[in-house]
């Protein structure tokens, strides 16, 4: 096999190479951009009035959680909104407690 017909092949090779790599990127940051569109509808389900719509954000986020594609990074991203969460609504739960003061004296029954 004369020289340039090697350096054709070698070419042509480096060249597949290179686009495998390129869609394979493509591909996953694709699939980042989607797990981040999940965990943002999550986030947004999660800040609603509405109970119903913040429960299925809760749970939303447990199974978005588990995904491969989300990196540490966006993991603690998830829990530090679930921590501020919890704290906000235990805040609001300490808040609407009974706190009038209760008082011993009893009325006279006559």
């Amino acid at each position: 096999m004369p020289a340039q017909a090697w350096v054709t092949l070698i070419v042509g090779i480096l060249a597949t190479i290179g686009v495998t790599a390129t869609l394979r990127q493509r591909t996953s940051s694709e699939n980042r951009a989607q797990a981040w569109q999940r965990i943002s509808w999550c986030l947004e389900l999660t800040t609603s009035d509405d109970d119903a719509a913040a429960e299925l954000g809760w749970t939303m986020y447990s199974t978005v959680s588990k995904s491969k594609l989300i990196t540490p990074t966006e993991r603690d991203v998830i829990r530090t909104v679930s921590e501020h969460a919890m704290r906000r609504a235990l805040a609001q739960d300490a808040d609407t407690e009974d706190t009038e003061p209760q008082t011993d004296t009893t009325e006279d029954p006559r």
